[in-house]
């Protein structure tokens, strides 16, 4: 009895073992951080230093401004939404969505401005790059499906 109680724990620890072991091997990698779109364009486009100071600043300054309409347009979606609490008239609500989409309106064109500049500061072999790099920005700038979805604590 005591020796086949002994070989049943053997023969339970063992596929016990033989199970870690395959789940260390065959585990799913995690994943790497995605690099940011700062460095994979300035990556694929190969800049010189020159280039690479100038699109850093250029980039500082499209980060400001794209947080400031965010801001703005964060501080409007919250008050479009408590009027649901609030009895007022429905020209406050039109007012205010208004506002929000000239928001929007106002990123995409600031981006697109942005993008316009990178695009002068580059050489006739970065040009040819140039369509490639952003075809890979689009779904980021779209908010494509599929793309992970970055959520913040709110700071305002």
């Amino acid at each position: 009895m005591n020796n086949k109680l002994y070989k049943i724990g053997f023969f339970a620890l063992l596929i016990i073992n033989i199970g870690l072991v395959v789940l260390f091997i065959f585990k799913p990698k995690p994943h790497m951080r995605q690099r940011g779109a700062r460095e994979q364009i300035s990556q694929k486009l190969a800049f010189s230093d020159e280039q690479e100071k100038q699109f850093g600043e250029m980039v500082e300054i499209h980060r400001q401004a794209i947080r400031e309409i965010l801001k703005e347009e964060r501080t409007l979606v919250r008050s479009y939404f408590e009027q649901l609490s609030i009895t007022t008239g429905s020209e406050d609500k039109e007012l205010l969505l208004r506002q929000i989409m000239k928001l929007k309106k106002d990123k995409i064109v600031l981006t697109y401005n942005h993008f316009e500049k990178l695009k002068s500061i580059c050489n006739e072999e970065q040009l040819a790059k140039f369509d490639e790099v952003i075809a890979d920005v689009i779904p980021r700038l779209a908010d494509s499906p599929g793309r992970p979805i970055k959520r913040r604590k709110q700071s305002d």
